[in-house]
């Protein structure tokens, strides 16, 4: 009996709180699911040639945010992907990538400056790559140690070697076009800008 009573105890609780979620209008939680591991990738692969992508979004991202008159040191954070992946015409590649995921950090030559103009710094750049059946198969990532990042009128332009792992090329380009997210403004900081379109080449 004693075991019926704190059965029906708790389902009264459970009715209970669900009543409540009902009338605030806050949903219950989703049951959780346990996480799976992955699977191994079966094989690596170091990719050939060069890849142009048509398509690329991501994010430009300042700490601390830029700003009219700014002096202090300014860390500029950069992270895209470039889709619609196809060869470089006159280039054996192999495998073509479907994406191209890049990111780099670096210290403006602006400081926390805003807006930031012109030749802005230069960092590393590593590159990753997806290809199907993944993770069935692995593409190696890249590196390209020096990649200057440069303001020219609205776009924000990458250029560099990449040096090791797949797709080894000697003129990288990036071509991109950030705005601000929202109603950011020097006056009031910058913290982040969307890519809203670009290209790669030669990566």
């Amino acid at each position: 009996m004693r075991r019926r009573t704190i059965a029906s105890g708790i389902l009264g609780l459970v009715v209970s709180l669900s009543a409540v979620l009902a009338m605030t209008g806050i949903a219950e939680a989703a049951p959780a699911i346990a996480v799976g591991t992955s699977v191994t990738p079966t094989a690596d692969i170091v990719g050939i040639g060069l890849v142009n992508c048509a398509v690329v979004t991501g994010e430009v991202g300042f700490s601390p945010a830029t700003i009219a008159g700014g002096t202090a040191t300014e860390t500029v954070s950069i992270w895209l992907e470039g889709t619609k992946c196809t060869p470089v015409p006159g280039t054996a590649t192999k495998p073509v990538p479907t994406s191209v995921i890049a990111s780099m950090s670096f210290t403006s030559v602006r400081d926390n400056a805003c807006p930031q103009l012109g030749a802005l710094g230069a960092g590393t750049l590593n590159l990753a790559y997806e290809f199907p059946p993944a993770p069935a198969v692995m593409i190696d990532p890249s590196v390209a140690p020096k990649v200057t990042v440069k303001e020219v009128g609205p776009l924000w332009n990458l250029a560099g070697p990449v040096t090791a792992g797949s797709y080894p090329s000697p003129g990288f380009k990036a071509s991109l076009k950030p705005i601000v997210v929202g109603g950011q403004t020097c006056g009031n900081g910058i913290t982040s800008m969307y890519i809203t379109s670009g290209t790669l080449t030669a990566v």
